[in-house]
């Protein structure tokens, strides 16, 4: 970590919860796609995840298999 993200980590642990959540916000909005940029990737990844379980490429697997592997 360089010294001015540190100073910036360091800035954060002492604010309050509020200036750290804006802070988080902020540096969010930075580097993750914009509203409308977000919602058609998740548009798209969606019917994409249709088309592969519609053709046999994505298999389903039933809630409780998954939740059971999780919990061990």
């Amino acid at each position: 970590m360089n010294e001015r993200v540190a100073g910036v980590m360091k800035m954060a642990k002492t604010s309050p919860t509020e200036e750290q959540a804006e802070l988080l916000d902020a540096l969010f909005g930075l580097v993750s796609p914009t509203g409308g940029e977000l919602e058609e990737q998740w548009v798209s990844e969606c019917a994409n995840r249709c088309a592969a379980i519609d053709c046999g490429e994505m298999p389903l697997i039933a809630a409780d298999l998954v939740m059971a592997k999780y919990r061990r």
